[in-house]
């Protein structure tokens, strides 16, 4: 039989099939949309044909968007248009560069630390033509470096900054602020949690101040357009005085505050306070709340799914639809649809998960929990799956699978576990030591399938303020695609900006 007979026979003959030389420049640029920046250089460097169709700026830009889609990055990080060609292909290469450099140091049993290529320091001033020119900075408490590695939200006691730190180290530019506005409560400790909005194109920033002394919370909403002209930090939510009201009253009662608030998904907040978990539309500024059996340790949101983990369990909820405006109205009965153990009930537990912003803008979902167990300290690595429920509704969306179990070597005093990254096919396990101002982190392709062993974690050293005795709990934030680490000074004055990336001409 011949060939091109079958279902699968060609609609042309031999003599009418192209090759690949012969291509229309519009069909190797959409072939080139789906194929790794690295891998981009090697096709040029097989023709002269080729070698012309990598170098125009399209390929470039077409390669950085897709770089910023597979890794969640935040996509104004980069201006295409006013980008050289050069700095698109390091912009678009350079995910891989920061992994690569990790595991050739992770191989080097004599090596603990990393060091960065550059490193900048600033303070972090206040915007001239803002209202709050004339106020002063206050001291340094909180960081959020949004992905993409350019913009960084820094909270102080007093103020909320929105700082350009520039978008490659291949060209390096003097961090400038652009724009900002009071905290809330100002003197008050604050926490900053940021996500895309909805088209792309600006931020979502949930700003919570925390005024330990007269046990009271403020909560507000801004959105701000980094690349604006002016940007502003615009206020768009703040819940209602008596439903705060409520939540203050709840949160005291009985010992130590507690209350915990942060940005679940765009335009949705969640609270959990004590045994309960509140569910607030910002922009219908609506609410949904039911009490959970059990104290949660930890609760984080993937795909409209909550998931919740307490001293034994690992829990599963569907996100409820905010309701009513009303704290008698909100409260409903609403039971996990899934029920877990997790491998350390009743120990001394750590929990972490993936960066909030990369389960808003769909990649992988990660959650870690520590425990001792004597002696021992183990880590169980569980990866958030989707169930294909087809008409079972009883079963849940999303379903942890326990991926693997590691033994980690670390000190009963050793660093505590951080946020979780990712940055194509690896996965960034962050650490830090509470008394002294430290930054590790452990890298690790992401898992597979099950396995009863999980990989080696060996940590290296990206940060470490030696002279500082200072307990003065620090912050810091990390973007591994563009390998920027920023932190603080030990005094909290200044804003330290490290590039483990090295700048090119």
């Amino acid at each position: 039989m011949s060939r091109n007979c079958g279902p699968f026979a060609s609609p042309f003959s031999r003599d009418e099939m192209l090759t690949l030389t012969e291509l229309p420049l519009d069909n190797l640029i959409q072939i080139l949309i789906f194929t790794e920046p690295t891998a981009i250089f090697s096709f040029g460097q097989t023709c002269k044909k080729f070698l012309e169709i990598t170098l125009t700026r399209t390929v470039w830009m077409n390669a950085v968007r897709r770089m910023c889609e597979l890794n969640g990055l935040f996509k104004p990080s980069f201006p295409l248009d006013d980008m050289s060609l050069p700095e698109l292909q390091y912009a678009a290469v350079s995910a891989t560069w920061f992994t690569t450099r990790l595991h050739k140091q992770k191989g080097d049993a004599t090596s603990v630390s990393l060091d960065p290529f550059v490193r900048r320091v600033f303070t972090p001033r206040v915007v001239k033509s803002s209202n709050v020119a004339s106020e002063k900075s206050g001291a340094v408490k909180k960081l959020a470096l949004v992905p993409g590695g350019r913009f960084l939200i820094i909270a102080t006691d007093a103020l909320i900054h929105l700082w350009d730190l520039g978008h490659s180290a291949r060209k390096l530019i003097k961090p400038h602020a652009l724009a900002s506005i009071a905290l809330p409560a100002p003197g008050s400790e604050p926490s900053i949690f940021v996500l895309p909005i909805a088209d792309g194109k600006g931020i979502e920033v949930m700003v919570n101040s925390h005024n330990v002394e007269a046990k009271s919370w403020d909560f507000t909403v801004y959105h701000i357009f980094p690349s604006d002209t002016h940007p502003e930090f615009i206020s768009v939510s703040e819940p209602p005085d008596a439903f705060t009201s409520q939540l203050h009253d709840v949160a005291v009662r009985g010992g130590p505050p507690e209350l915990v608030a942060f940005l679940a998904k765009p335009g949705y907040c969640l609270f959990i306070c004590m045994k309960l978990i509140f569910v607030w539309s910002t922009a219908r500024n609506l609410w949904a709340g039911w009490k959970t059996d059990q104290a949660l340790k930890r609760v984080f949101v993937y795909e409209d799914t909550i998931i919740g983990i307490s001293a034994t369990n690992i829990m599963v909820w569907e996100m409820p639809t905010p309701h009513s405006d009303t704290w008698t109205g909100c409260i409903i009965g609403h039971r996990p649809i899934l029920t877990l153990t997790h491998p350390f009930p009743n120990l001394e537990l750590e929990i972490s998960t993936s960066a909030s912003w990369l389960s808003a803008t769909g990649q992988p979902c990660f959650l870690f929990i520590t425990g001792w167990n004597g002696q021992e300290r183990r880590l169980a690595r569980y990866m958030m799956q989707f169930v294909d429920r087809g008409a079972n509704i009883n079963l849940p969306r999303i379903l942890p699978i326990l991926m693997d179990t590691a033994l980690i070597s670390t000190p009963q005093d050793g660093p505590s576990l951080g946020e979780i990254q990712l940055c194509g096919q690896n996965m960034f396990c962050l650490w830090t030591t509470p008394t002294a101002p430290k930054v590790e982190v452990q890298i690790s392709a992401i898992p597979k399938e099950r396995t009863e062993a999980g990989p080696a974690l060996r940590p290296l050293r990206l940060f470490e303020d030696e002279w500082s005795l200072d307990p003065t709990p620090f912050d810091f934030s990390l973007c591994p695609v563009t390998g920027r680490l920023c932190t603080m000074n030990a005094q909290h004055n200044e804003i330290l900006v490290l590039d483990f990336l090295i700048p090119t001409s």
